[in-house]
């Protein structure tokens, strides 16, 4: 980290979902959950919130795991039980089958650890194309 003038202004070290900040002496000022300073979004994810609020007849599993887990987590900091409950409405909204907590656990706990967040839509498109095709006939 540097200050305006570009002198040096301490460091930060980002572990298991916390980031702490040092000074350049290697004092500790203070920790904060999550990635510091904060990654500005440009990104616009109110398609996410459509999805999770209207389902996903198919591809919930890899909807979870890609976009819905690393959102929740990572841009609308809701804590693992939040999160949790959020991605299992979602899940049994719309079709059939399983989907168990210490999954969903392990996913939250794994894009919180690493400071995943949800790809665009565009890089869906490249990424998965079966998914991104699910989210847009469901968006309309």
């Amino acid at each position: 980290m540097r200050y305006p003038d570009d002198t040096p202004a301490g460091y930060v070290i980002y572990q298991d979902g916390t980031s702490k900040v040092y000074d350049e002496d290697g004092n500790l000022l203070f920790e904060v959950e999550g990635v510091f300073p904060p990654i500005p979004s440009k990104v616009n994810y109110s398609w996410i919130d459509t999805i999770l609020e209207k389902g996903l007849p198919d591809g919930r599993k890899r909807f979870i795991l890609y976009v819905a887990s690393r959102y929740l987590v990572n841009v609308k900091n809701l804590n693992e039980d939040e999160a949790l409950e959020k991605l299992k409405e979602f899940y049994y909204k719309t079709g059939s089958g399983k989907v168990y907590d210490a999954w969903i656990r392990s996913v939250i706990k794994g894009v919180k650890t690493k400071g995943l967040r949800p790809p665009s839509l565009k890089k869906l498109q490249e990424k998965d194309p079966e998914l991104y095709e699910e989210i847009r006939r469901v968006l309309g």
